[in-house]
């Protein structure tokens, strides 16, 4: 997953040298000069320092983060094997409730068979049923819910010292 940048601090109007904008950004100075050689972040590589006009790098920042989200459907969920939104396959997925407004939809990738989740809303889950063939699943329940307490445990307190204490 790749890590991303605010552009909160960098000022359009001002150049920047390869340090400054690490420091900017928080990230080493080697992936900067890597973003430069590749080509997607445009720099004066003429002299040294190698310059960097601040509107470059606003711009280069925004096509980063927007090329990293895509719109999905609402009974579509992401494939991070394909890399892409996908339909699930035979149009079949589960659901388990995690909070009370929402619950993971679990489908597996038409494409590569890898299991596919996405976080939806309950209140969205009758227009996901009109698409697509959704099963309600029980949540697990929680340890804290448990009815027969475990039996191993005693609630008796006990007055032995602990064995590393020492007795005077």
């Amino acid at each position: 997953m790749t890590k991303s940048f605010s552009a909160a601090r960098i000022k359009k109007h001002r150049v920047y040298t390869v340090w400054e904008t690490s420091e900017l950004l928080k990230c080493h100075k080697r992936t900067v000069i890597r973003w430069i050689k590749n080509g997607r972040l445009v720099a004066d590589t003429s002299n040294k320092p190698w310059l960097i006009e601040g509107q470059d790098l606003k711009t280069f920042l925004g096509r980063r983060q927007s090329k990293g989200r895509c719109k999905l459907a609402l009974h579509h969920c992401y494939c991070f094997g394909c890399k892409g939104p996908r339909e699930p396959d035979g149009k079949i997925a589960d659901y388990v409730h995690q909070t009370p407004n929402t619950g993971r939809l679990t489908a597996l990738c038409p494409e590569c068979g890898s299991l596919m989740n996405k976080v939806v809303r309950r209140s969205g889950l009758e227009a996901i049923r009109a698409k697509i063939e959704v099963t309600v699943q029980k949540a697990h329940p929680r340890l804290v819910s448990r009815t027969n307490p475990s039996l191993n445990v005693t609630f008796t307190a006990e007055d032995k010292p602990h064995g590393k204490t020492q007795q005077k």
